[in-house]
This record gives C-alpha cells, sequence and structure tokens, in this order.
C-alpha cells in the first residue's frame, strides 16, 4: 500500500513550481489565440447551422361534462384527466393525421403538451421553422384531437382557454456571441492543461534531484539565482552582467555555494594532482564565464594562487565581467605567437589578487589558436607556477575550442543553466568530454529559480548575521570592516561575542 502511495505522489514532487508557472505565461499569448481560433470556429459553425424556430402556443381547459352543463368536477380527476388529453396530443395517431390534413411527408414539427401544476389546464406548444407551419399543425391538431379523444373518455371534454395566435418572431434570435464565453472558457483551459502537460514533458535539469538521475556525471553544487542589482551607469554602458562574489550585494549563500564548490576542486586536486580545471557549457548564455570567474575568485580567497584565463576567444566576456581593459595585441593569441611576454598580458583583481589572461577581440581563428602546441606547452609552463588555472572555455555546441581545451586540462567542470538544455544534449557533450583528456569533476545547476516560499532563493536560516562574514570590500553597513563584516563589531551566532555570552549566561555589551 505505501509503494503505491509514493507512486502515485512522486510524479507530484517531480513538478517544479517555477519552471511551470514560467513556461505557462510564455505561453499565454498562444494559448490566447487557440482559444479565439477555436471559439471562432465553433461560433461559424453554429450559425451556419442555426435554423430559425417558431412556436404557436394554446391552452385548454378539461372539465367533466354534465348531462345540463358543463361543470367543473374534481380537481384531481380533471387533472388525471388532463394528463390523458397530454397522451394523445403528443401521440403518433395524432401526428399523421396532421400529415394526411397538411399533406406534410413527415412531420417537422416539435409538440409538446404540459399540465400546469395543481390545475386543469393544459398548454400546447408548437415548434415548426416557420410561423406559418407552426399555425396549420397546431390547427390541425385541435381539429383531430376530438376524434381521438372518444376513444378515451364520452364524460370528459378540452375546451379551448385561448385560441392560438401566428407567431410574429423565431423563438429567439441568432448571435455570433451567443455561447462564444462558455466555448471560449473551454478552449483556454484545455489548451492550459495541454501546455502544462507539455512542459512537464520537456525534459530539462530543473533541480539537484535531476541533475544527478538523468545525467552521467555526480553534481558539484547548486548556485540560485541571484538579483544583478546596476547602476544608472553601468546599465548605460551595458556592463556586468553576471554577479561576482566580491559584489557587496552578494547574499551570503551565494557566496557559500561557491565555497562549497572550491572545496571539492581543492579536494579532488589534492587526490590526483591536477589543477588545470576547464569550465565550460552546452549552449551560451548557461553563466559559464561567471561561474568560472567566481571559482577562481574564491579560491584566490582562500590564499591559492589561481590563474583565470578567457579561453572563449570568439565571444569573450570575461574583461566586461571585471570592468577591466584590455588592449589590442596583448591578448592570449599575441602571447601564443610570440609577440609579448606572459607578464605584458597579466591582469589583477585588486582585492583577491587573482592573475588573469582577459580578452576584449574576436578571433576567427580561435581553434587553430587552442589546437597550437604553443599553447600546450605555456599551460604546462604555467602549471607549476601557481596553484590553479581556470579556463573559460567556448560552448560545446558552438564550436571544437571546448575540445581542443579538454585535451590539456587535468579537469572539466559542465555548467548546466536551470531548465534550458535537453538532458539528453547534456549527455552528449558529457559523453564528448570523456572521449577528451580531461576528467569530468561534475556538473554545476546554475541559476536556479523558485518560487517564493517553494525553496531556497538567496540563501538558508539567517546566515547573513550568524557568521558576520560580509564579503563586501569597502567599509558599509555589510563590507569587509563594517558592523557585520569580518571584522565588524558584533560577530554573529558563532563568533566570540556570543560564546561569551554562552559562557556567562547573560549578554556581554563589550566589544571584541
Amino acid at each position: 500500500m505505501s509503494e503505491t502511495r509514493y507512486k502515485r505522489f512522486s510524479f507530484l514532487d517531480d513538478i517544479e513550481p517555477y519552471s511551470l508557472l514560467r513556461d505557462l505565461l510564455r505561453s499565454i499569448p498562444a494559448i490566447l489565440a487557440g482559444a479565439l481560433a477555436i471559439t471562432m470556429a465553433f461560433s461559424l459553425y453554429n450559425e451556419s447551422k442555426y435554423q430559425e424556430k417558431y412556436t404557436t402556443t394554446a391552452t385548454f381547459v378539461v372539465m367533466s361534462k354534465n348531462y345540463s352543463n358543463y361543470v367543473n368536477n374534481n380537481l384531481n380527476s380533471a387533472s388525471k384527466m388532463a394528463e390523458t388529453f397530454s397522451n394523445i396530443l403528443n401521440s403518433d395517431v395524432l401526428k399523421k393525421q396532421v400529415c394526411r390534413d397538411l399533406e406534410l411527408e413527415t412531420y417537422n414539427a416539435v409538440t409538446k403538451a404540459s399540465i400546469i401544476k395543481n390545475t386543469n389546464l393544459l398548454t400546447l406548444r408548437v415548434t415548426a421553422d416557420s410561423p406559418q407551419l407552426s399555425y396549420k399543425i397546431m390547427r390541425s391538431i385541435m381539429n383531430n384531437y376530438t376524434n381521438l379523444s372518444q376513444y378515451v373518455t364520452n364524460d370528459k371534454v378540452m375546451t379551448v382557454l385561448a385560441e392560438p395566435g401566428m407567431p410574429q418572431r423565431p423563438d429567439s434570435s441568432f448571435s455570433i456571441f451567443a455561447g462564444a464565453r462558455r466555448i471560449f472558457m473551454i478552449a483556454f483551459g484545455a489548451l492550459l492543461v495541454l501546455f502544462a502537460w507539455m512542459s512537464l514533458q520537456h525534459d530539462t535539469i530543473k533541480s539537484e534531484k535531476d541533475l544527478t538521475r538523468k545525467l552521467d556525471a555526480k553534481s558539484l553544487g547548486v548556485i540560485h539565482h541571484e538579483k544583478l542589482y546596476k547602476t544608472v551607469f553601468e546599465r548605460f554602458k551595458g556592463k556586468k552582467e553576471g554577479i561576482l562574489i566580491t559584489d557587496v550585494t552578494a547574499s551570503f549563500s551565494f557566496v557559500e555555494k561557491y565555497k562549497k564548490i572550491a572545496a571539492s576542486i581543492v579536494n579532488q586536486s589534492r587526490k590526483d594532482g591536477s589543477n588545470i580545471i576547464l569550465v565550460t557549457s552546452v549552449q551560451e548564455h548557461e553563466g559559464k564565464s561567471t561561474v568560472s570567474a567566481n571559482i577562481a575568485l574564491t579560491l584566490a580567497e582562500q590564499g591559492h594562487t589561481v590563474l583565470l584565463i578567457d579561453g572563449d576567444l570568439r565571444r569573450p566576456s570575461l574583461a566586461k565581467l571585471f570592468d577591466i581593459e584590455t588592449e589590442k595585441g596583448k591578448e592570449l593569441p599575441d602571447l601564443i605567437d610570440g609577440t609579448v611576454r606572459f607578464p605584458e598580458i597579466l591582469k589583477f583583481e585588486e582585492h583577491t589578487g587573482l592573475r588573469m589572461i582577459l580578452s576584449s577581440h574576436s578571433y576567427p581563428n580561435s581553434t587553430e589558436i587552442i589546437g597550437n602546441a604553443q599553447m600546450r606547452e605555456y599551460l604546462e609552463a604555467l602549471r607549476n607556477s601557481v596553484d590553479y588555472i581556470i579556463i573559460d572555455s567556448p560552448p560545446m555546441s558552438a564550436m571544437a575550442d571546448a575540445e581542443a581545451f579538454a585535451n590539456i586540462a587535468d579537469t572539466a567542470i559542465l555548467v548546466v543553466q536551470y531548465d534550458r538544455v535537453l538532458s539528453a544534449d547534456i549527455n552528449d557533450a558529457i559523453d564528448e568530454l570523456k572521449t577528451c583528456r580531461a576528467s569530468i569533476a561534475g556538473c554545476i545547476l546554475n541559476d536556479v529559480r523558485s518560487l517564493p516560499g517553494t525553496g531556497s532563493v538567496t540563501g538558508g536560516y539567517g546566515y547573513g548575521y550568524g557568521y558576520g562574514y560580509g564579503y563586501g570590500y569597502g567599509y558599509g553597513r555589510y563590507s569587509r570592516y563594517g558592523k557585520y563584516g569580518r571584522y565588524g563589531k558584533y560577530y554573529g551566532k558563532y563568533g566570540p561575542y556570543q560564546r561569551k555570552k554562552s559562557s556567562s549566561g547573560k549578554e556581554d555589551s563589550s566589544d571584541e
């Protein structure tokens, strides 16, 4: 029983609310267009099939017959008799007689005889395609029902209370909007369900569970979406496309995620001695450049000597991310062809001392440059001068540059953006990397989104003040030297101030 219940709800567990809602919101224009098209089609079909109907009505009273005159007898008896006359008026015998009188091939009308509740009154309605036919059928029925009623009773009679008249207008006029709202709502709901099903069938990576279950590589971590704050100047210049851990707006959990990834890299390096690390992705715009930059910054902040290389020579982005200008003729290709020396192209990140080789210009012959034997020689020479070399390579689907770097590097990390690339395509990229020299360290799920209240967005439970790290590098409230910073006045939940409070059993307001 428990296994059945688990299987029943396991499908619901796989639903990722943010992804589903986002896909549905993106599909709203298509859903609205489809619902309107279906509504118009049904409305035009109903209009083509619509036939105006006309109804003639007559009212009769059923009475008990006395030898001297017509008087009302017992109401119950009269009501039962009215029911009998109703059956007569609806009988096929009467309909056939009407067809003979009017020389009709078929009885093209609807006859309805009904009793007015708790009375001996009977209403007869005849509905036909024209007012003339409706009136003629009514008159024919009134002329013939007397003969048929004699076979049922002799002491009851049905007398006309209200004479029928020729109908002047159809029962209802057709409007293209009649029922359109209902059709639209049904069509909209059906299409909404259809697009929701299509979204659920979209086999992408939406959680760490998806990553470990669907991909042939282990998970190195999950980076949640971090809101990017831009100044007016940065928006105007088009700068700052990603957020770095050195940014004062970076959340505590964002920084901690990269610390965990860096710890995995360090542990792996200690085991196999690998220190040339390739960071790539399957497609463009998956955030590999930001991830590689933050991994390098995290390692550098921990005291390691790190060299970050922008290997995406066709679409370099690290220079823009760090807001550092480079000169034409003093970039990586110029080092490879021997035009410049290594110190001339080296850049530094001011806070961590991270060493960088950046590019701002596009090189169409990037594959030849990377595949050059000189590239391998330079990286091998640099291997012993730094602790780690992080290479930001082009995406694997764009060109063969990533595979060329993978044959030089020791380890490869694949960045997978949340709900973007199909699992099959990611596994194909992993298989390609497995054929190269570099071993697969794992995958990083990047830019994970979630609805408020459904999962972690920027962090866990009060980490921001618990440790009081403050990863900014200015003197603001949350910076390294600010109130909540690394050297701030208050040290947080696990700082010396908190330990002193716990040991004394009361709060000590003295500054550390």
